[in-house]
């Protein structure tokens, strides 16, 4: 952005807020214009469903019982397997 392209900004800027209550104006029928009304209140939640006969229960939010360090994966090495080495220069025509 070159000088004069800033001070025309500056001054336009300048203008615009001059006059605060205009500013007011223009911002209420911005806001008027896109919201014609307030939002409605967000639909009630449904009452539980019971769980069917037969069926387990849904689970509760209590913790589980079981000790963390159990629950947990058991660490595995992050390659799949051990790889041998490349073989040596001179074979790898050989191999081709």
């Amino acid at each position: 952005m070159n000088v004069p392209t800033r001070e025309t900004d500056a001054a336009f800027t300048d203008l615009i807020c001059a006059d605060p209550q205009w500013v007011r104006e223009e911002f209420d029928a911005l806001i008027s214009a896109s919201f014609s009304e307030p939002p409605s209140p967000p639909r009630p939640t449904p009452p539980p469903v019971p769980p069917r006969p037969g069926h387990p229960s849904a689970p509760s939010w209590r913790p589980a019982t079981v000790p963390v360090a159990a629950a947990l994966p058991v660490a595995r090495p992050a390659h799949g397997r051990q790889r041998s080495p490349p073989p040596p220069p001179e074979n790898r025509d050989s191999l081709s």
